[in-house]
């Protein structure tokens, strides 16, 4: 097994146990709901290494941001829509410390507008297809490049 393997496997596993990590403010979800979670996580943890292709929805051709969430939403049966700021306004704004795994981060890539999306996998950790030339990865959130233009916090699934 190579080593992206054996690390994309660490992440999965981890994955499934920060469902449970705290957070969520008054929001308490429902064993469905805990389950939804806990595949958007897996699922989107599965995407790490495929490339970034702006306007890619699909992991044969690759993925943009909002593609990305818009692919992982859709295997669990969720339409989103296909741009950030359509799937910004499709959920509630929630305060980034009641974020749970398979919320939603926006971020302000261009100073000017909501213009990213990264879907969050808790601990502190993001799934993101950032940029050209790049790969789907997972960042902290408090790395100073991301914290920089975050905007908020959106939650889907409630």
């Amino acid at each position: 097994m190579n080593w992206r393997r054996r690390a994309v496997l660490a992440l999965l596993l981890a994955g499934s146990a920060l469902i449970s990590a705290c957070g969520g403010g008054n929001y308490k979800p429902t064993p469905e709901q805990e389950a939804l979670r806990r595949a958007i996580v897996l699922d989107a943890l599965g995407q790490i290494g495929r490339p970034y292709r702006w306007g890619g929805s699909s992991p044969e051709t690759g993925f943009d941001c909002s593609g990305l969430v818009q692919y992982v939403y859709g295997l669990q049966g969720l339409s989103m829509p296909r741009n950030s700021r359509a799937q910004y306004k499709a959920g509630e704004v929630i305060d980034l410390e009641d974020a749970l795994p398979g919320d939603l981060l926006f971020y302000s890539i261009s100073g000017r507008r909501i213009d990213h999306v990264a879907i969050y996998l808790g601990d502190g950790q993001a799934v993101h297809a950032p940029s050209k030339g790049k790969n789907v990865i997972v960042a902290p959130i408090a790395n100073k490049w991301w914290a920089r233009r975050y905007e908020d916090a959106v939650r889907i699934i409630r």
